[in-house]
C-alpha cells in the first residue's frame, strides 16, 4: 500500500506541473496580448482559460481522494494540504490573466493608446516572478521561494506608481474609459503577484514548516 501512495503521489505531483505550466502560458499570452494590443491573442487566452479549470478540478479531487483513502501523516500530509492550497492560487491566476486579456479589444480599438514603460515593465516582472514560482514550487527550492516573497514589492511599487498617474489624468469619458482599464490591467497584474506570494509562502511551510503568513519578513 505504501508503494501505491507514493506512485499516487508523484502522479499528482506531475498533475500540478503540468497545471502550472499552462498557467505560465496563460500569462504570458496575457501579457503578449496587452504589450502588443493582440485582439486575436486576447480572445485565445480566454477561451485557453478552460484547460486550467478543469486541470484545477481534477487536482483538488486527486488529493482529497489521497488524503481520505490513505490519511498521511507528517510531511505528506503537509504536502497534499499545501498542494490543495496552491492548486486554488494558480487558478487564480490564470483568472488574472483573463481578467487582462478581456482589456485588450477596448484598449486596441483606442487609436492613441500606447502600453506606458511602467505597465510593461510591470508585466514582465509577474511573467519573472510566476516563472520563479512554478520552479520553487515543482523543484521545491526554498531560497528560491523567498526570492518570490522579495520581488512582489516591485510589483506594488509600479502599480502604486501607475494607480497614482492614472487616477492623476482622469478628464474626457474617452480617458476615463483608457485610464480605469490601465488600472484594472494593473491591478489584475499585482493580484497575479500576490497569489505568488501566497505560493512562496507556502513552499516555506512544506520545506521548514514555518507559517509566515503576515509577517513582513522571512
Amino acid at each position: 500500500m505504501a508503494i501505491k501512495f507514493t506512485d499516487l503521489l508523484e502522479s499528482l505531483r506531475g498533475r500540478v506541473a503540468r497545471m502550472t505550466a499552462l498557467v505560465q502560458q496563460i500569462v504570458d499570452q496575457s501579457v503578449e496580448a496587452i504589450v502588443n494590443l493582440d485582439v486575436n491573442l486576447a480572445n485565445d487566452t480566454v477561451q485557453f482559460d478552460n484547460r486550467i479549470d478543469e486541470e484545477e478540478v481534477f487536482v483538488e479531487k486527486q488529493a482529497i481522494d489521497l488524503l481520505a483513502r490513505y490519511q498521511p501523516a507528517a510531511c505528506d500530509l503537509r504536502l497534499i494540504t499545501t498542494i490543495i492550497k496552491v492548486n486554488g492560487d494558480f487558478e487564480r491566476i490564470a483568472d488574472c490573466a483573463v481578467n487582462i486579456a478581456q482589456r485588450v479589444p477596448l484598449l486596441a480599438s483606442m487609436g492613441d493608446y500606447l502600453v506606458s514603460t511602467d505597465l510593461r515593465l510591470m508585466a514582465n516582472t509577474a511573467v519573472a516572478t510566476l516563472r520563479d514560482t512554478v520552479n520553487a514550487f515543482n523543484l521545491s527550492d526554498l531560497s528560491l521561494a523567498e526570492q518570490v516573497l522579495k520581488a512582489d514589492d516591485v510589483l506594488d511599487a509600479l502599480y502604486h506608481q501607475i494607480i497614482t498617474e492614472s487616477l492623476s489624468s482622469l478628464e474626457s469619458e474617452h480617458r476615463a474609459n483608457r485610464d480605469l482599464s490601465t488600472i484594472m490591467v494593473a491591478k489584475n497584474i499585482e493580484r497575479i503577484g500576490d497569489h505568488c506570494t501566497n505560493i512562496a509562502e507556502d513552499i516555506v511551510y512544506v520545506q521548514s514548516g514555518r507559517i509566515i503568513r503576515h509577517l513582513h519578513a522571512v
